[in-house]
């Protein structure tokens, strides 16, 4: 009940500014009596003078730590959109919440498949990390699914006592906004999805966009790289030819990469990261030129580190455990391993670079099939949510931001010309006072209105 949520909710000093606290949820909503489990909060406040309400924030994912976000984020976002309480919070499953817990160590675990290569090692390890979940995690790990997250933010809000929250959630993070604004659109104030991930698209769906994302964001990457002297590699023919030539080095065998060895799994992963941003283009273009002059691999191998959540003592954050749990936990499907695989398999002769990366992708087959798959409907919201899309976002490409919109029914789409994934105060500087306009006034802008980086705005 809600004044029980609100008396657990404790705050303490824990940082700079920043307050922590821990909200007992239950495991499973419609059956408490399984028990409960904690969530991670800690809360950036707003001056109590012209104070609006609270903000939570999401980063994505799935395995991203709203808790982080504030910690790392929240003096900017409070100087951006002052008047909120910035709201962070750990998703089930994710750091500083009841965590899950599969394979402690993924070194040596991200794998390359060429075309025709058997598939059998990829099935054994997935029934090798399915019961290292369930032995590490218990029943959580049928339990982290998205619609849960979203009650889970319906109780912190009741535990704050507010009666609407405005939310900010990027990439996966709008997955977690859509199936809130389904479940509790009363509850809505504002809504900003930013890198938006489109719900119809499940794990057994195969589908090629964010793969073809990929794909043109290297193509981007690899027009920047002929005509701009930063990227280094005029010598080397270009961003295509050294793409090729490292990776014909790495299909030869693994390269040094400081004091570990760089895989080729690795090098496609880390040219994977080195797309999130254009501010790491330039990095991107060093680490080839690494690999093609010294036979080095520490840069893409600290790139892909990035990407598999790796520490620098070389544990792991779990990322990757509660990214695997939770998207097969939103997946009603569960297709054979073997049937899985000869789709991945031909979509995966449609990419030119990362084919070989998205074909050892392992499915949720070896997992029991889903107690609670993906919510996603039409909501009436008091101010439509506002869905925003880079044109260059490899992750999240442009056809899943319409697919997010149109499933949320109440929302409009604005889009950028910018590179990299997401944009509010990372990729894109002029989506910014639209979306300050938004969440503090609440001025919605017109669906398809667009803007180009650095050249003011259009309709």
């Amino acid at each position: 009940d809600e004044v029980v949520e609100a008396r657990a909710l404790k705050w303490r000093t824990c940082g700079d500014g920043i307050e922590c606290a821990t909200l007992e949820v239950p495991m499973v909503h419609d059956d408490p009596s399984q028990g409960t489990i904690r969530i991670a909060l800690n809360r950036f406040a707003a001056a109590p003078e012209g104070r609006i309400g609270v903000l939570l924030v999401n980063p994505g994912g799935p395995g991203g730590s709203g808790v982080d976000l504030v910690e790392d984020m929240g003096w900017l976002l409070d100087m951006v959109v002052p008047g909120f309480d910035l709201i962070g919070f750990d998703p089930r499953g994710v750091g500083g919440s009841s965590r899950v817990s599969c394979m402690e160590d993924l070194d040596d675990q991200v794998f390359v498949l060429e075309d025709g290569e058997d598939p059998t090692v990829l099935f054994e390890l997935a029934e090798v990390v399915s019961a290292a979940c369930f032995e590490g995690s218990g029943d959580l790990a049928l339990h982290v699914g998205t619609n849960n997250v979203a009650r889970d933010m319906d109780l912190i809000r009741q535990a704050l006592g507010e009666e609407q929250i405005s939310f900010l959630g990027y990439s996966y993070g709008s997955r977690i906004g859509a199936v809130y604004a389904a479940l509790f659109p009363d509850r809505v104030r504002a809504m900003v999805l930013d890198g938006p991930v489109d719900p119809a698209e499940q794990v057994s769906s195969v589908s090629p966009v964010q793969g073809q994302g990929f794909e043109d964001a290297w193509s981007n990457f690899a027009d920047w790289c002929d005509v701009d002297a930063l990227c280094g590699l005029e010598a080397h023919g270009g961003a295509e030819v050294a793409f090729f030539a490292a990776d014909a080095l790495l299909v030869e065998g693994d390269l040094p990469a400081g004091d570990r060895v760089l895989t080729r799994g690795e090098f496609q992963m880390g040219v994977a990261m080195a797309l999130y941003s254009p501010y790491t283009w330039e990095q991107l273009g060093q680490a080839f030129t690494e690999v093609l002059e010294a036979g080095e691999g520490w840069i893409f191998q600290s790139l892909a580190d990035m990407m598999m959540g790796r520490r620098d003592d070389g544990t792991y954050d779990g990322s990757q455990d509660v990214n695997y749990l939770v998207n097969c936990a939103d997946d009603p499907l569960r297709p054979s391993q073997e049937s899985f695989f000869v789709a991945l398999d031909a979509v995966a002769d449609t990419f030119e670079h990362f084919g070989p990366a998205f074909r050892a992708m392992s499915g949720c087959g070896a997992l029991p099939e889903s107690v609670d798959p993906l919510h996603v409907a039409p909501a009436v919201l008091a101010v439509p949510a506002l869905v925003i899309a880079l044109e260059g976002d490899p992750a999240t490409p442009m056809a899943w931001a319409r697919g997010l919109t149109d499933s949320i029914g109440d929302a409009v789409l604005i889009t950028s010309d910018g590179e990299g994934h997401t944009a509010f105060l990372s990729n894109s500087e002029c989506v910014t006072d639209v979306v300050i306009a938004y969440l503090v006034d609440l001025v919605a802008p017109e669906d398809g209105w667009s803007c180009v980086e650095g050249e003011g705005l259009s309709d």
